[in-house]
């Protein structure tokens, strides 16, 4: 009975310590992860929130129905009409966020934050878990947990990662490595369970995850090989016999890649969308080698300097224009071949290379996107710091008895976390607000189009219309950079600038520009409305009305262009129209109480006493908004 007590006396206290090791680890990552993010959580809504929250009334629901549940699954407003389904898992989390607190950004930051500490713990328990496999348990064990803390802790507070969490709309760039990393963990833990009914759990977890990051964001689709290579390498070992046997099986995930790829993605619109940007197809897969050499300098070396929401990347023209083009595929090519070759000696080290470009294939392929964006970091650069971080455990235990140079090293570890927390602070702190955040952009990419367009509309918003029109201008000097779209934009807000300055010639000028060379924009619309609004001044009241028809069709949700509709229809004498737009209009936004003059100007029209009424309802709307 003493023995037995003893033994499970010893049994508890190790499980003890384990415990506490694990709960240390969850209390360092909270805890260095709020104090670089603790500027972020009042941070303003940037870039494509507007579109993809602010301004998508498929997530504003405040009841959840089916209708509105199928609309969320469906993304953007307008995007259903594709048939498609679009990152539904994202959509619904915002929608959530809307449910629960509307608007308020707090929410929506707060969430972010989560998902990315809770990417970090996954990640962690992935990581030691795996150090801890039959084959490379001898080589790594002792020093697991310290490896798996580490690398955690140099991914977690990287700088380069600031999009991913700041910006509230890269949620579904972080929430989809979550259920990535978490869909790995679950197969890892499948593969190493001793126990029936533990392993149909686990398997069942990962499916459930791997679906989840999936319809989060479609880079997740390369999910499938990554967990195939996972296997290989890391669990059955890199034998000539388990290659040949493996080399069968590669059909299910090139089976399961290319299902999500069907579902997902609508290949037929490759070419057509080339057609909006600056570059071709063939300029893009050049180009995109020296983005991901790019990519691994800032992971490694993440000055505040060399970080921006919109890089400046030259185009590459051809395989020695610039040079560098050539140069960066060849060491590419270098680096997967050493890890290729060396993998059956370094498994981890190869795999863990491999990870991090296997996971920037979707986004650094073929497909027409921009060129570059550091949140696309966020899942590759997952295990990118493992073998960093073996070299310096390695060198650790090297100097252990030379006690200045371990204590240097010491130091010197401490010193790279503490200076990438106090950037990640200093990121943070651009990202405040619109025209923070495009300043530093301009300053840093002073030749970029877009910078210089999106500061140029925060100083409209804002009021401050002269620098507004100088970056405007500007920005049309920097064209060559721009797509067609940014460019129909940048024609849109100088429109805006002459509509606001009372320069109505110049308006019409740049809001029809501005439609000629986009005329289906998901942004067109203010042109349009914009462009009603001026002809109806000019006493043009037919093509006025066909201007307004276009924009409530292209955006059915803004309340203003039902207005605008409405006092062309006054003006042409059609009351009963008239008062059914503006009617539209109060339903859309109940505080638009401008409405109600448009109602009873149509009612006075049809000499109706309902006038009157009307007339009191605004002056009613309008004293209760007085302090």
């Amino acid at each position: 009975m003493k023995i037995g007590d003893q033994d499970f006396n010893l049994e508890f206290q190790r499980n003890y310590k384990l415990l506490l090791r694990y709960l240390f680890v969850v209390a360092a990552l909270l805890v260095i992860l709020l104090l670089s993010y603790s500027n972020s959580f009042n941070c303003s809504w940037h870039f494509d929130d507007h579109i993809n929250i602010v301004k998508n009334v498929n997530i504003q629901i405040k009841q959840f129905t089916w209708e509105n549940v199928k609309k969320i699954f469906y993304g953007i407003e307008g995007i259903e009409n594709t048939g498609r389904i679009a990152r539904p898992v994202s959509y619904l989390s915002f929608a959530l966020n809307y449910y629960f607190g509307g608007l308020n950004i707090f929410g929506y930051h707060l969430i972010n934050f989560l998902i990315h500490f809770f990417s970090s713990l996954f990640l962690f328990l992935f990581i030691i878990n795996t150090l801890r496999l039959p084959l490379l348990k001898e080589r790594y064990e002792k020093h697991a947990y310290s490896i798996a803390l580490l690398a955690t802790v140099f991914w977690a507070i990287n700088p380069v990662h600031v999009t991913s969490i700041t910006y509230i709309v890269q949620r579904m760039t972080s929430m989809a490595a979550l259920f990535y990393i978490m869909s790995m963990y679950f197969y890892l833990k499948f593969r190493t369970s001793g126990e029936k009914y533990k392993s149909f759990l686990f398997i069942l977890l990962c499916l459930l995850f791997s679906l989840l990051a999936l319809g989060t964001k479609e880079n997740t689709a390369m999910l499938p090989a990554s967990i195939f290579l996972y296997d290989l390498f890391l669990i059955q070992g890199l034998t000539k016999g388990n290659i040949k046997k493996n080399l069968k099986i590669i059909i299910v995930p090139l089976i399961i890649l290319i299902t999500a790829g069907l579902l997902f993605y609508d290949f037929s619109s490759i070419f057509k969308d080339y057609e909006l940007r600056p570059f071709t197809m063939k300029e893009r897969l050049l180009t995109e080698p020296r983005v991901i050499l790019f990519y691994i300098s800032l992971l490694f070396y993440p000055l505040t300097s060399r970080l921006t929401l919109i890089h400046d990347i030259q185009i590459s023209k051809g395989l020695f224009d610039p040079w560098t083009t050539f140069a960066a595929i060849i060491i590419i090519l270098i680096i997967i071949i050493l890890a290729l070759v060396k993998a059956r000696r370094w498994p981890l080290l190869s795999y863990c290379v491999l990870f991090f470009f296997l996971n920037h294939v979707i986004e650094g392929s073929f497909l027409p996107l921009e060129l570059i964006y550091e949140h696309r970091n966020y899942l590759p650069s997952m295990l990118i710091f493992v073998p960093v971080v073996i070299l310096l455990i390695n060198s650790l235990k090297y100097f252990s008895q030379r006690k200045i140079m371990f204590y240097f090293l010491a130091a010197a570890v401490s010193l790279i976390i503490i200076i990438q927390g106090v950037a990640v602070y200093i990121q943070n702190d651009v990202m405040k607000d619109e025209i923070s955040l495009w300043s530093d952009n301009v300053e840093k990419s002073p030749r970029v189009h877009h910078s210089r367009q999106c500061l140029a509309v925060a100083l409209l918003v804002a009021g401050r219309l002269p620098e507004a029109l100088k970056e405007l201008e500007e920005a049309k000097k920097s064209y060559l950079s721009a797509n067609i779209a940014k460019r129909s934009i940048t024609y849109g807000a100088l429109g805006e600038y002459y509509y606001i300055t009372r320069n109505d010639k110049k308006a019409f000028e740049y809001f029809d520009k501005s439609i000629k060379l986009y005329p289906s924009h998901p942004q067109m619309p203010l042109s349009y409305d914009r462009m009603a609004i001026l002809l109806m001044w000019k006493g043009q009241l037919d093509k006025a009305e066909e201007m307004a028809r276009k924009a409530i069709s292209l955006q059915p949700y803004v309340a203003e262009y039902y207005l605008t509709y409405s006092a062309i229809l006054i003006k042409k004498r059609q009351p009963k129209a008239a008062i059914k737009n503006a009617n539209k209009a109060l339903m859309l936004d109940p505080d638009l109480t401008n409405a109600y003059n448009f109602i009873a100007d149509a009612f006075k029209l049809e000499k109706n006493k309902k006038a009157e009424l009307h007339f009191r309802k605004l002056g009613a709307a309008k004293s209760s908004k007085c302090p």
